[in-house]
């Protein structure tokens, strides 16, 4: 019986087309520091920014800041907007904005509501509460003043425009905040009363009514709303080599728009690392790493983006509590996001506008997406890989506790090579754990899914899509898929499939009329005595089959833990174990 956990984020990781991935770091010797420290009783903006006579902004330290310097920020909450005028020079020249040693650094997009609040004004209710709101609340680009969604933005996602008008949609990008809690935006005062810890906002009367949490009296709270639609974002695209690290963002007002919106955001920059920070209450998106800003923009040329923007570290963040998804990004290339941990985003429920999920990156290239834990994700895939995606890995990540219609990976219009392996997949409710969409030429392999309302492999092609892939030329092998309703669903054949174990189907497949398909002549079904407890994530599974091991595919050099296979001959599944008894947990983020 095995029960060490072995953790090895830095295995090495070949792409489909045989080449090593490598990836860069900070290899710069920082020559000077700039301290802000709100707290300090001599902090201003026309200090010199040194530990005895700090900045007060961390703005302020960002219009200074020069490529091999930090920004060092100290414990306190700084409501502003940062961005950077500039970016770093290379690997050895970049400018860091970083938590100082020990600190807690909160950038917050909201402001404290100091105002006077009446509950006279509702019929039949005293514990809805109304103030009046400044008119600069309701102009320009304030979250007060923009609805989630707008006309131009339907534009663009036409595939959505039967919401338009539809709550959340229409709903202004407002967050309220209840010492620290998060209140949900209602689309009518009606509704108010009968749900504590709501809000509704008559933008006509420039009025916020809130039903508070526990029936309180606001006067007793803290009552923060959202007044910024960003957190960390450049005052211009395209700047590199930053650093970000350390720091809390939270409480933005961000719209649904599936670029440019990021409440921390490289704004089409190259070159950013991106680790260690705490991304949270966020209206739309908390971390944006697309190429593209604006992909209204005509002059946009592809090709060039892909050469001059990316390069991107985004790891060991923690981030929860986004409407519609954790980790984003158009146009994606040599990207690293790993180890990263991904909760409970998705609550603005609108999958029906087909830019949801935990990570949810498209036009990727050289990119690999590994080693993160994602779970407690509604209305949204945990990843989600979409369009033309080229030389690209999605590989072992822990995902569970899904609701989603797209499953746990959703790969899409993709017809060069890329790879899904070794992750492991647990209880997703409606969809499957591992769905492609109009895909060629996917590796999907050594995966665990378990518990899947539909398919533990899902692949269809979509009638009008015959620029991209058209479900074919895909191998799924060496998978284990244990209680699923189906073990596959292919809706177009001329795939190999095959040396997969399955267990526990659904009543509805059979395996051996699959097999009359052809496919899966090899695969076999089992009793397989799996648990995986929820508190710790500690996986025990035994079997008294005796499953004969597969050769080793020549991309597949590490199992799920990061542990290289002994030789050619490797088990079926995520692990270097086969089906003998073993007990491990598993491999969660070094942030939990």
């Amino acid at each position: 019986m095995m029960t060490q956990q072995s953790n090895q984020q830095d295995a090495p990781i070949l792409l489909p087309d045989g080449t090593r991935f490598q990836h860069w770091q900070d290899e710069t010797e920082y020559k000077r520091a700039y301290y802000v420290d709100q707290q300090h009783p001599g902090a201003a903006d026309d200090n010199p920014g040194t530990e005895e006579a700090p900045l007060l902004t961390i703005q302020a330290a960002a219009e200074v800041v020069e490529p091999g310097e930090k920004v060092l920020i100290k414990s306190g909450i700084y409501r502003e907007l940062v961005q950077p005028r500039r970016g770093g020079t290379g690997a050895d020249g970049m400018i860091s904005y970083e938590a100082a040693p020990d600190a807690e650094a909160i950038l917050r997009g909201s402001r404290v509501l100091s105002v006077t609040w009446d509950n006279t004004g509702t019929p039949n209710s005293v514990g809805v509460w109304t103030t009046e709101l400044p008119v600069a609340f309701f102009e320009g680009d304030h979250p007060f003043a923009l609805i989630n969604t707008t006309d131009e933005d339907f534009e663009l996602m036409r595939w959505a425009r039967g919401s338009k008008g539809v709550v959340p949609h229409s709903l202004p990008r407002a967050l309220v905040f209840q010492d620290g809690r998060r209140l949900t935006q209602l689309g009518t005062l009606h509704d108010l009363p009968r749900v504590p810890g709501t809000f509704w906002i008559d933008a006509e009367e420039r009025k916020l009514y809130i039903s508070p949490f526990d029936h309180r009296n606001p006067h007793t709270c803290q009552i923060e709303v959202t007044t910024q639609q960003f957190v960390f974002n450049p005052l211009v695209t395209g700047l590199g080599y930053i650093h970000v690290r350390g720091l809390t963002i939270e409480h933005a007002g961000n719209g649904f728009i599936r670029s440019g919106n990021g409440a921390l955001a490289t704004w089409g920059g190259h070159h950013w690392i991106i680790e260690d920070n705490t991304v949270r209450h966020i209206n739309s998106v908390g971390i944006e790493i697309g190429g593209y800003t604006d992909e209204r923009a005509e002059d946009q040329d592809r090709e060039e983006i892909y050469e001059k923007r990316g390069d991107h570290l985004v790891r060991r963040n923690h981030v929860y509590d986004c409407g519609t998804g954790g980790i984003q990004g158009t146009v994606v290339p040599r990207g690293l996001v790993a180890d990263n941990h991904i909760h409970h985003c998705g609550w603005q429920e609108v999958q029906s506008y087909q830019e949801t999920a935990g990570i949810k990156i498209l036009m990727l290239r050289d990119t690999v997406v590994q080693c993160n834990h994602i779970h407690h994700i509604r209305a949204a895939s945990a990843i989600w890989i979409d369009f033309v995606n080229q030389n690209s890995r999605v590989c072992r990540n822990l995902l569970r506790d899904i609701a989603s219609f797209n499953g746990a990976i959703f790969f899409e219009a993709s017809n060069i090579p890329n790879m899904i392996d070794h992750n492991v997949i647990y209880n997703v409710s409606v969809g499957s754990g591992l769905y492609a969409r109009d895909c060629d030429k996917l590796l999907i392999a050594h995966n665990l899914v378990i518990n899947c309302d539909h398919a533990g492999v899902h692949m269809r092609k979509t009638e009008s899509r015959d620029r991209v892939g058209v479900c074919k030329d895909n191998d799924v092998i060496n998978n284990i898929l244990v209680g699923c309703g189906v073990a596959f669903d292919y809706e177009r054949m001329g795939n190999v499939s095959d040396h997969n174990i399955l267990s526990g189907m659904g009543a509805g497949f059979s395996l051996d009329d699959w097999q009359k398909s052809g496919l899966d002549a090899s695969s076999t079904s089992i009793d397989l005595d799996l648990t995986i407890d929820p508190e710790d994530q500690r996986l025990a599974w035994s079997s008294a089959t005796d499953v004969p091991a597969v050769s080793r595919h020549e991309l597949l050099e590490v199992d799920y833990f990061g542990r290289p296979y002994p030789g050619d001959e490797v088990p079926v599944g995520p692990f270097t174990e086969g089906l003998n008894t073993v007990c491990r947990r598993l491999r969660l983020t070094s942030n939990e």
